[in-house]
């Protein structure tokens, strides 16, 4: 009797790391950032958006950009000029919501450091500034 506890013991031991194993590799990202060093990021989405700022990687489904700009393009009167193209702030928009944003880790195609001599980062510096 004592040799069958030991063994249905010794199962159900088995089959709890094995389902916390399980849950652990699923859903924990065990990858090392390849991006951050710099003081700013571009991260690109499948939607074609961009969003400039931090880029911060976090555990689970989810990253974050702190202090997030996004490109707006506008039409000027003249339909044949190209369209212009302003960084906007994200926060300042009419329904003010925080300046970062969570981002799906499915929607991003790939993230990339600015160099400090970038036109967003300088701007993005000065707006900072501010």
């Amino acid at each position: 009797m004592r040799g069958r506890r030991a063994i249905a013991r010794n199962v159900l031991a088995a089959l709890v790391a094995f389902a916390l194993a399980f849950v652990l590799f699923r859903w924990w990202d065990f990858t090392l950032p390849s991006v951050g060093g710099a003081k700013y990021q571009a991260v690109f989405l499948a939607n074609g958006q961009t969003y400039f700022g931090r880029y911060l990687d976090r555990l689970g489904a989810y990253v974050k950009v702190e202090n997030a700009y996004y490109i707006q393009q506008t039409r000027t009167e003249d339909e044949s000029a190209p369209p212009e193209s302003k960084l906007i702030r994200r926060g300042s928009e009419l329904h003010k919501p925080y300046p970062f944003v969570l981002i799906p880790k499915s929607a991003i195609l790939f993230v990339e450091d600015l160099r400090a001599d970038s036109a967003v980062a300088q701007f993005m510096d000065r707006e900072s500034a501010k």
